[in-house]
């Protein structure tokens, strides 16, 4: 682990079973910020940066410290091997950091703390939960406060209940979709570490592909999955989203922070299975109308609710009750359980794509013309629905789908 010399400002190499107690920087970045390859050069205090690193050395030099840890001059970003270590490793070097500095270069005054560009950048939200300990500095590094003195402030910018802040371990105890919606309106310069940036707050490792985009992402959902089988994750609402159980972007949770796992029918949940052709899941499948329609009812609810759990809109692609998408992604339902009968729709195990590739602007819009053609004629075919014999003499193959999905589990490949 490389930390800065808080005495001669320059890069030591520490062994991780020999590292010191170290304070570290949470800050955003500006323009000409000392990187890895300027330290140890004359040129590097005439960047505008090395004010910053400076400073941050002599206030923890001031508190005792002999090192600190600064990601702009601490990580060489040319190694793409080092720059995924240190970023898997972030979220820890912040956990185990004996202090966090966190430099608001736009904040002169308590009272615009909340103003600050820190609270949008993705990277930040990790250093903010991290820590244990905090000290929140104006742009002339004069103190405004601490974590804990301003934690109904940072609360009440991010969301964050006031529990997690003070106690990073209490991160355990929140879901999925709670701590997407926390990432919900920050930005990344690079769309890929939207996803990286999230990886520590739910305890995930991964290769770093920077040029995969939107696809990092699904990966970092894959492996949540992985290791979590909260339902919660799919409990997201997007615009033109394309059939995937997972969502597109963090941006899909906004409104999802209050969203929790809840198995009323079973102590546990199934665990997920992730295969080529999508996820296996097991979930009440309620059957809506003969164009394969229906709603899969997550193990999930919001909090302060009762007797009601969400479900997403799912088609049946095949009408064999065998391949799901997601459709209608920018809604989610509510069943009600007061009415709600499990033996008339049954726990199922159903397979859903994850997600799909992105298409054409003309190719999506022929998607939503068949979605709203479907939409229009599935209220007539339910009224007139045939007994299934009838149905399936008539070669009416959405009236049978509907017929047997609606019947006990099981009955579909009898």
């Amino acid at each position: 682990m490389r930390l800065v010399n808080t005495k001669t400002i320059q890069l030591e190499f520490l062994n991780d079973d020999n590292v010191p107690d170290y304070a570290i920087l949470s800050h955003t970045w500006e323009q000409e910020e000392v990187l890895f390859h300027d330290m140890g050069r004359d040129s590097a205090k005439l960047k505008k940066g090395y004010a910053k690193l400076e400073s941050c050395c002599r206030v923890a030099r001031e508190n005792g410290f002999e090192y600190i840890w600064d990601d702009t001059c601490c990580i060489d970003k040319t190694s793409s091997a080092e720059l995924s270590e240190a970023i898997n490793s972030m979220y820890r070097y912040y956990q185990e950091a004996s202090i966090c500095y966190v430099y608001l270069a736009d904040i002169s005054t308590v009272s615009e703390i909340s103003d600050s560009r820190w609270f949008t950048r993705g990277w930040t939200l990790q250093e903010l939960i991290a820590p244990s300990s905090m000290i929140f500095f104006d742009k002339q590094w004069r103190q405004l406060g601490t974590k804990t003195s301003l934690v109904q402030v940072l609360s009440q910018r991010t969301n964050i209940p006031e529990s997690i802040l003070c106690d990073s371990e209490e991160l355990e105890t929140t879901s999925s979709a709670q701590r997407m919606s926390w990432a919900a309106d920050r930005v990344t310069t690079r769309k890929e570490d939207g996803a990286y940036s999230l990886m520590g707050i739910f305890g995930i490792n991964m290769p770093l592909l920077y040029g995969e985009g939107d696809k990092a992402f699904y990966r970092l959902q894959e492996e949540i999955m992985r290791v979590s089988d909260d339902h919660s994750l799919f409990a997201w609402k997007a615009i033109g989203a394309r059939g995937g159980l997972l969502a597109p972007t963090p941006a899909a949770f906004k409104h999802s922070g209050d969203i929790i796992p809840w198995n009323p029918f079973t102590p546990y949940n199934s665990p997920f299975t992730i295969t080529n052709k999508g996820v296996h899941m097991e979930a009440p499948f309620i059957a809506q109308d003969t164009s394969g329609r229906g709603l899969c009812v997550l193990h999930s609810t919001t909090i302060g609710t009762r007797n009601k759990l969400i479900a997403v809109h799912l088609r049946d692609v095949y009408l064999t009750m065998e391949h799901f998408e997601r459709c209608k992604t920018d809604e989610l339902e509510w069943v009600d359980l007061d009415s709600f009968n499990l033996t008339q729709y049954p726990v199922r195990s159903l397979c859903i794509r994850l997600h799909l590739p992105s298409i054409s602007r003309r190719a999506r819009h022929k998607e939503v013309q068949a979605d709203a053609l479907s939409d229009s004629s599935t209220a007539v075919e339910r009224n007139d629905l045939l007994s299934l014999p009838e149905a399936a003499s008539a070669g009416d193959s959405g009236s049978v789908w509907l017929l047997l999905a609606q019947a006990p589990s099981g009955t579909m490949h009898d």
